[in-house]
């Protein structure tokens, strides 16, 4: 998990630290397992690179996040578990565009549940913030936002092309090993057709700071306050704007594609390796189980 901000500005960011199936994108087995172990330290060492706590917050929280993870492991470890058995089960050389789409649906699926889980913790804890505090937080908004910014509008086009095509077939070598010719072609057809949408997601983090410093100012109207910070956490796809949503849509529907152009020139050994890779995951989850 990131910091609060981050769990209302950039929700699939904060719990590709939390989740094990987040984890599964980014980490190996062995860092997944420490982060999973201690997760209730590292949330509250986010929350706190974004807001200074008490010592009474921090008690609060440390419980509740006791709580929290005791329900994930209890809860959504046994429905990633099934997930996994799923693609471990799947043949590579007859999956099609809905399964893709229904292993897409299931893990958005994963990120609901835990973002309406965790929402009364998140809501209390800013319930009892201080001005001091909430300056401090939407000042780090602010901060973030101005780096997100600074960032992207030093990026060409050719270096934002050549990130996206390392990106992915740093991806596809971790589930499928070495890639052949071909299959480098695809991913730098799949690269070179992506929708850039950092303009679009720097004008959604200026909306959504705006929101909050709304929320915020209107702690008295606790209806409001609520409601708001519910939509914030629960639904931000609300908050998108037609374009970006479109981009995404497109972009979603062009990787669909791509990963089965490339499934299909898949060979025994890439095979083999997906299910390997699996196989490390489905154990791993299940070891977290029974700690």
């Amino acid at each position: 998990m990131q910091q609060l901000s981050r769990m209302i500005m950039q929700r699939h960011k904060w719990q590709k630290t939390l989740l094990v199936s987040a984890l599964l994108l980014t980490l190996t087995a062995c860092t997944a397992k420490l982060m999973y172990r201690n997760l209730d330290w590292a949330v509250l060492e986010f929350i706190e690179d974004y807001v200074s706590l008490d010592g009474d917050q921090e008690e609060i929280l440390e419980l509740q996040l006791k709580q929290f993870t005791e329900w994930h492991k209890t809860e959504e470890l046994p429905r990633y578990e099934a997930q996994l058995q799923s693609l471990y089960d799947a043949d590579l050389s007859l999956i099609d565009e809905e399964f893709l789409i229904e292993q897409h649906q299931m893990f958005r699926t994963h990120i609901k549940r835990l973002a309406n889980e965790i929402t009364p913790e998140l809501y209390s804890l800013s319930r009892s913030m201080s001005k001091e505090q909430i300056d401090e937080f939407l000042q780090n908004l602010t901060e973030q936002h101005e780096e997100y910014s600074e960032k992207y509008s030093q990026t060409s086009e050719r270096e934002t092309r050549t990130r996206y095509k390392e990106r992915i077939e740093k991806n596809l070598r971790r589930w499928l090993g070495t890639l052949s010719i071909e299959q480098k072609n695809i991913a730098y057809e799949w690269s070179s057709s992506i929708e850039r949408t950092h303009q679009d997601w720097g004008l959604y983090r200026i909306e959504t700071r705006d929101r909050i410093k709304t929320m915020f100012a209107r702690r008295d109207d606790p209806f409001f306050y609520q409601k708001e910070l519910t939509t914030l956490i629960n639904n931000p796809e609300q908050g998108y704007s037609n374009e970006l949503t479109g981009k995404l849509e497109r972009n979603r529907a062009l990787a669909n594609q791509s990963i089965l152009a490339i499934i299909s020139t898949a060979s025994a050994e890439q095979k083999q390796h997906f299910k390997e890779e699996i196989k490390d995951w489905l154990e791993l989850v299940q070891e977290l189980q029974s700690d």
